[in-house]
């Protein structure tokens, strides 16, 4: 099982030189990648904008969205995008993708909340023509050559089984370490996708929140996921009290997620001080 950190770019107020310095040290710490929280209405660092610093401070990290908002951007842009950062980094990139929760992100991008789920996948059909080298309007193509990259849909829908096994390449669990419930949908993802007829397997990713070291870190860790979810708060309160704090707890979740066949678990920082990369090494690598 591959074993990435998340980047602290989802931490409010986070300074954006931080973020070349995590992710070449968790290269040099051996994480196989780096991931990002997606979110408009807050006050953190943009996901791409922050892969991409990722991308040129390290030379082999892959580079994850856990997962990626595509509802809120025009397609066609984000195609571009993504295709480039791609490009740049020799195809060290997956998307994981979803809907999301948040009515005032969907506000604030001027897109329709309760159309997301259409949004979604008329997007991911005119991001995969467009990553093919097809054009998507008149006869010009939008990226600067064919790219693959892996997409992954976030979610525990009949919805979310659909896309990530017709559209995309598999699932993207969430931050709540269910191992009975994600093992059951992920059983569900396999059985629909040889069902379906694809050949090979899905990919799944698994991830889960942590802040390692004493009653200070944890209560700032408990802090920020309070104010992250506080928009639900019972959901909070579950990331709160799921957020990992011990390293044999770190240890732990690794061996039970590998005994269930996932194939990359991304551990998401609530602290953003770059010690939390070393204790984590320590325990997990």
């Amino acid at each position: 099982m591959k074993i990435g950190i998340g980047l602290p770019n989802h931490i409010a107020g986070v300074p954006g030189p931080l973020i070349t310095k995590w992710a070449r040290r968790a290269e040099q710490r051996g994480f196989e990648s780096v991931t990002t929280i997606d979110r408009l209405v807050y006050p953190s660092i943009d996901s791409l904008i922050a892969l991409a610093l990722a991308a040129g401070a390290s030379t082999n990290l892959a580079l994850v969205t856990n997962i990626l908002l595509g509802p809120l951007y025009p397609p066609a842009i984000l195609a571009k995008q993504l295709a480039s950062l791609a490009d740049a980094t020799a195809n060290r990139l997956t998307i994981g993708i979803a809907v999301g929760g948040r009515q005032d992100d969907y506000s604030a991008a001027g897109v329709d909340f309760s159309a997301r789920g259409r949004l979604l996948e008329d997007g991911t059909k005119l991001l995969q023509r467009a990553w093919r080298g097809e054009a998507v309007t008149e006869d010009t193509p939008l990226c600067p050559a064919p790219v693959h990259i892996p997409l992954l849909f976030g979610g525990m829908s009949e919805a979310t089984i659909r896309r990530a096994t017709t559209l995309g390449d598999g699932w993207a669990a969430g931050a709540l370490r269910d191992y009975q419930g994600q093992s059951a949908f992920a059983d569900r993802i396999r059985a629909r996708w040889h069902k379906v007829g694809r050949s090979g397997s899905p990919q799944l990713h698994a991830s889960v929140n942590f802040a390692i070291g004493d009653d200070g870190v944890a209560n700032a860790g408990r802090q920020h996921l309070g104010r992250y979810y506080g928009f639900v708060p019972q959901y909070a309160d579950l990331n709160i009290a799921d957020m990992l704090t011990a390293a044999q707890d770190a240890r732990d979740t690794v061996r039970t997620y590998g005994e269930l066949g996932i194939d990359r678990l991304l551990f998401l920082p609530t602290v953003a001080s770059i010690d939390q990369i070393d204790r984590l090494a320590d325990a997990v690598l």
